[in-house]
């Protein structure tokens, strides 16, 4: 509920200061001295009606686009303990970290020889090749102090339904991100993360999972260490390649396990197409997964294209990624939206 609180103390704000002669008090502060019990009561109230809203809006946009039964089947997956969710940028964002191509585009500015290779590399979604192009014309050392200074951060105030994980998911959790707010968020949670995976050490990552889950799975690396940090496409195929551990990894993880894809866009990804190799070799059947997605006119093509990973989507409305999200894993959190 504390997820909440501030936005609950900021419609209580809105009806204006308290003013005794020349003294002024937020409102919200009056009413939680003057009568706590009251604020409590009222905060509770206020909790409930915001999450039968939330899940009224999830049910209706569910229905629209066709996925409410797909949705339900991701719940009770979830009940089971089934699900483990992987996390991208788009959960990082309202937080006030940068997507990745805008990283990268920003970066020209002290090199703008490069900024119109870059651009083309980033709006044809050409990511490896532009952070490639970058550092080689960087260096690592200059690359990696960007990198540290865009995502390195600890001390920006969360925001968004990135806060609501720890309240779902108690399995684990894998992202792609160099940022902290995934272990920021569980550690203001009463579900903190047991341990911390990256670069060499993900080897070991899925035997101590098994004995001690709950844990982080950085595929990418992070911002702070430019040890086992995945950039360039001779890293992404040493990963990802034949040769790679992470097919293995994700194989691994998989065996009995879905994946909940948030704030990714699975456009041109090497964790798509690592899935995808999965279940074309795959000799029996694998585990479905799913991705909180914004839905596009264009849906046939992308729903053919997520099957040949096992990825189906589950679509929101796109004028409002961080409320759509919202309100689904408010739904997962209060029991689905079964009749």
């Amino acid at each position: 509920m504390e997820y909440f609180r501030s936005r609950f103390v900021e419609e209580l704000n809105e009806e204006g200061v308290v003013t005794i002669r020349t003294f002024e008090w937020p409102p919200a502060d009056v009413l939680q001295t003057m009568a706590p019990h009251d604020y409590e009561v009222h905060f509770s109230d206020w909790v409930n009606d915001q999450k039968q809203i939330a899940m009224d809006r999830a049910r209706e946009f569910l229905a629209r686009y066709g996925c409410l039964d797909r949705f339900n089947r991701l719940h009770a997956q979830l009940v089971q303990q089934s699900v483990v969710p992987f996390v991208g940028a788009g959960l990082s964002k309202p937080t006030g970290f940068p997507l990745w191509g805008a990283f990268l585009t920003g970066l020209t500015s002290d090199y703008p020889a490069v900024a119109n290779q870059v651009s083309v590399y980033v709006n044809t979604n050409q990511f490896e090749e532009a952070a490639e192009l970058l550092f080689d014309r960087m260096g690592p050392d200059v690359f990696a102090e960007a990198i540290q200074n865009a995502f390195g951060s600890r001390i920006k105030t969360l925001r968004g339904p990135v806060q609501l994980l720890p309240f779902l998911f108690t399995r684990g959790c894998l992202t792609t991100n160099f940022d902290y707010v995934l272990n920021r968020v569980y550690e203001a949670s009463d579900h903190r993360l047991k341990g911390e995976f990256a670069g060499s050490r993900l080897n070991e990552a899925i035997r101590r999972m098994a004995d001690e889950p709950h844990c982080l799975l950085r595929l990418h690396g992070e911002a702070d260490s430019a040890q086992g940090r995945v950039l360039t496409g001779v890293e992404y195929a040493a990963c990802y390649g034949d040769g790679g551990n992470y097919r293995e990894l994700f194989k691994l993880l998989i065996a009995n396990t879905s994946l909940l894809f948030l704030g990714c866009s699975l456009s041109v990804d090497r964790t798509f197409r690592a899935l995808r190799e999965i279940k074309q070799a795959a000799l029996v059947e694998t585990p479905r997964h799913f991705a909180f997605l914004p839905f596009t006119e264009d849906r046939e093509a992308r729903r053919n294209e997520l099957g040949q990973a096992d990825i189906h989507p589950i679509w929101y409305p796109p004028e409002d990624h961080d409320q759509a999200i919202e309100d689904l894993l408010i739904a997962l959190m209060d029991g689905g939206l079964h009749d």
